[in-house]
C-alpha cells in the first residue's frame, strides 16, 4: 500500500507542476535579467555600470576564432538573408504546450511505474513468495497499470513488469490486459519488445484468450509472415497452442482466393476443397505458387512449419506440371525445411519428383545443398556420435535393413512407398541397396571390431550388432570373433567387483542369442554359434548353466541350426546334468534340462 500512495503523490506532483509551469515568465539561466534598452541602463549592461553599450557594427566585424563553413574561421551572414536581432532583446525560447506536458508527464509516469513495478517483479518471482503477499502485490501492480497497459507494452523498461504481471496474474487481470491491448496486436507482435507480452498472453491464457488473440491474427497472417519479430508469434501461435480449427485459419491465407471462395464448413482443406471442385484445381494451384514461391527466397519464412504444412498441401495435390515447377522454384530452399515433420516430406517430394538436372544441382552445385552428397560420408565418419543417437541410429538401421517393420512403424513405410516408380529413378530398388550396403558394411564392421564392449554391454546400442551382422556384407568373421571374445571367461554369477559376465549382463546376453538365432538367414562359414564355441570352449560356457540368463543362452545354442555346434554344446551339459538338477526355483535352469531331454 505504501508504494501505492508514493505513486499516488508522485502524479499529484506531476499535475502540479504542469499547472505551475505554464504560468512562469521566462527566465535565463543563472539567474540572470536582460533589461530593455531606455529602462535604466544599456542593453546587456548592468545598472550603474559606467561602461556605455556600443552598437555592434556588422561591417567592421572581423573574423572570429573558430570554425566556419567555408574555411578555418567562422563567417557572418550580412545582407537581405541575415537574421534580425530584436531591438528589444533577444527572442525568449517557446513555452512547451499543455499537450506536450501531459506527454511528458505520463512518460515519467511510465517510468516511476517500471520502477516501481521491478521490485514487485522481484517480490513476486521469489520462490518463497507466501501466496497472499503474491496476490497483494499483484492487486497493487494491477492498480498501477491500469489505463496504462498499452504505453508499457511498447517500453523498454516497463515492458518486463508487463510480462511478469500477465504471467502470475489470474484469467480476469489477463483478461483485463488484452481489453487494452486488443486494437494493438497486430503491432505490439511486429515490435521488439511488444512482441513477448503476446506471447506471454498466447502462454498464459487460457482457451477463450488464446482463441481472442489469434483470432487478432486472421487476415495478416501473410504480411506478419515476412516480419522477423511478427513471425516467430505467428510460429509460437501455429506450433504451441492453436487447435485444428485455429491451424487452418492461420494456413488459410496461404492457399489462395480461389480456395477460399470454394471452401465450406464441411469441406476446410484443400484435399476436400480439390476433390469437390476438380474444375478448380489449376487456379488454386497456380495461386498456390504465386504465394509460396516469394516465401521461398525469404530464408526467415521458410524455416516457419506453418509454411512447410502448405508446401506438403500443395505438393499431394498439385497436378506434375505445376509441381515440377515448384520443386525447380525451391530446390535452394529445401535445406532449410527438412527440421520439421511436414518440411521432411516437402523435401522427399523434391528428390522423388524432381528431375534428374534439378536433383543433381540441388545437392551438388548450390552454396548449401552440396552437403547433402558428402552426408553418407560424414555419417560414417562420425559413428560414434550417431550409433549413440536414436533418431542418428535408425538412419544407419535403415541403410543396412530399409523399411523394417522390427524398425519403423507402418506409416512411416507407407510414407516412404509413395516415392517407389517414380518416373526420374532410373535403378532398381535392389541395385540401389547393394550399391549402399557396399559402401556403409566395412567402416561399420570396422567400428564393431573397436568397440565390440561398449555397444554389447548397452542396451540402446545392443540392437544395432545384430542389425550391422544381418546385413552387412564382406567378411563377418573378425567382428564376430570380436564379439565372442567378450564371453570368452568363466562366469561368476554376480559378477567380479561388479562387472558381470556377458552371458549374465541384461543386454550382453541378448547379444548372444540374437546372434545365434539368426545364424539361420547367414552362410555356414559366417555363423556364429560354431565362432562362439570356438572362442569360447564348451568348459567354460558349462559354468553359464549357474544363471537363469546364461542357461537361455545355451539353450540358444542346443537349438542352433548348426547341428553340430547343438551335439558339441549338448555332450557338453550332460556331464553335469545331475547338477543341474539339484538346482530349484531357477526358470532357466528347468528350460535348460527340458531341451537336454529332446
Amino acid at each position: 500500500m505504501l508504494i501505492f500512495l508514493l505513486l499516488s503523490h508522485f502524479f499529484s506532483q506531476t499535475d502540479i507542476r504542469m499547472e505551475t509551469q505554464s504560468k512562469k515568465n521566462f527566465s535565463p539561466r543563472n539567474g540572470k535579467k536582460f533589461m530593455q534598452k531606455g529602462k535604466g541602463t544599456k542593453f546587456g549592461g548592468k545598472p550603474g555600470s559606467k561602461k556605455p553599450f556600443k552598437q555592434y557594427n556588422n561591417a567592421e566585424r572581423k573574423s572570429r576564432p573558430g570554425k566556419g563553413r567555408d574555411g578555418d574561421k567562422r563567417q557572418t551572414k550580412s545582407g537581405p538573408g541575415a537574421k534580425k536581432v530584436k531591438k528589444d532583446g533577444f527572442k525568449p525560447n517557446e513555452k512547451l504546450t499543455k499537450e506536450e506536458l501531459k506527454k511528458n508527464s505520463r512518460q515519467e509516469a511510465v517510468i516511476c511505474i517500471a520502477a516501481v513495478g521491478s521490485v514487485l517483479d522481484v517480490c513476486v518471482n521469489r520462490k518463497n513468495c507466501e501466496k497472499d503477499l503474491k496476490k497483494k502485490l499483484l492487486r497493487e501492480l494491477r492498480d498501477l497499470i491500469h489505463g496504462k497497459v498499452k504505453q508499457m507494452a511498447f517500453a523498454h523498461d516497463a515492458v518486463r513488469v508487463l510480462q511478469c504481471y500477465i504471467q502470475f496474474s489470474n484469467h480476469e487481470q489477463r483478461q483485463e490486459v488484452f481489453e487494452e491491448l486488443k486494437d494493438d496486436i497486430l503491432s505490439l507482435s511486429k515490435s521488439q519488445y511488444g512482441r513477448h507480452v503476446v506471447k506471454k498472453l498466447l502462454m498464459y491464457g487460457n482457451k477463450e484468450l488464446v482463441a481472442a488473440v489469434i483470432n487478432r491474427f486472421k487476415g495478416h497472417v501473410r504480411q506478419m509472415l515476412r516480419h522477423a519479430a511478427a513471425s516467430s508469434i505467428i510460429e509460437y501461435a501455429y506450433n504451441d497452442k492453436a487447435v485444428l480449427a485455429q491451424r487452418l485459419m492461420l494456413t488459410d491465407e496461404l492457399y489462395g482466393n480461389t480456395y477460399t471462395v470454394c471452401k465450406s464448413y464441411e469441406f476446410n482443406t484443400l484435399e476436400k476443397v480439390v476433390r469437390t471442385n476438380p474444375d478448380k484445381l489449376n487456379n488454386i494451384m497456380d495461386e498456390m505458387k504465386q504465394i509460396l514461391t516469394p516465401m521461398a527466397q525469404k530464408e526467415q519464412v521458410i524455416k516457419h512449419s506453418l509454411v512447410h504444412k502448405v508446401f506438403l498441401d500443395f505438393f499431394q495435390c498439385a497436378p506434375e506440371k505445376q509441381r515440377t515447377e515448384m520443386i525447380e522454384s525451391i530446390r535452394q530452399s529445401v535445406v532449410y525445411m527438412a527440421h520439421t515433420h511436414d518440411g521432411a516430406r516437402v523435401a522427399m517430394n523434391s528428390l522423388w519428383h524432381g528431375t534428374a538436372k534439378v536433383r543433381t544441382r540441388s545437392n551438388a552445385t548450390t552454396a548449401r545443398a552440396h552437403a547433402g552428397v558428402l552426408l553418407l560420408q560424414t555419417i560414417l565418419e562420425s559413428l560414434d556420435e550417431v550409433i549413440g543417437n536414436k533418431y542418428g541410429k535408425k538412419v544407419l538401421v535403415y541403410l543396412l535393413s530399409p523399411r523394417d517393420p522390427a524398425h519403423l512403424v507402418p506409416e512411416i513405410i507407407k510414407v516412404l512407398e509413395k516415392g517407389d516408380g517414380n518416373a526420374h529413378s532410373k535403378k532398381d530398388t535392389a541395385t540401389r541397396r547393394k550399391e549402399l550396403l557396399e559402401v556403409v558394411s566395412p567402416p561399420l564392421l570396422e567400428y564393431l571390431c573397436n568397440n565390440a564392449a561398449a555397444m554389447a554391454m548397452d542396451k540402446a546400442t545392443s540392437v544395432t550388432i545384430s542389425d550391422i551382422l544381418a546385413s552387412a556384407c564382406g567378411d563377418l568373421r573378425p567382428a564376430m570373433t570380436a564379439v565372442a571374445q567378450l564371453a570368452n571367461q568363466e562366469l561368476v554369477p554376480g559378477g567380479i567387483k561388479g562387472k558381470l559376465h556377458m552371458a549374465e549382463h541384461p543386454a550382453g546376453h541378448l547379444v548372444l542369442k540374437w546372434l545365434i538365432e539368426q545364424d539361420v538367414t547367414l552362410a555356414e562359414a559366417e555363423q556364429f554359434g560354431r565362432i562362439l564355441v570356438d572362442t569360447v570352449g564348451t568348459n567354460k560356457m558349462k559354468s553359464w548353466a549357474k544363471v537363469n540368463r546364461g542357461a537361455m543362452v545355451l539353450c540358444s545354442l542346443l537349438n542352433s541350426c548348426d547341428k553340430s555346434v547343438a551335439a558339441e554344446v549338448k555332450a557338453a551339459l550332460e556331464s553335469i546334468r545331475s547338477e543341474l538338477s539339484s538346482i530349484s526355483n531357477n526358470k532357466g535352469v528347468e528350460i535348460l534340462l527340458e531341451n537336454l531331454n529332446k
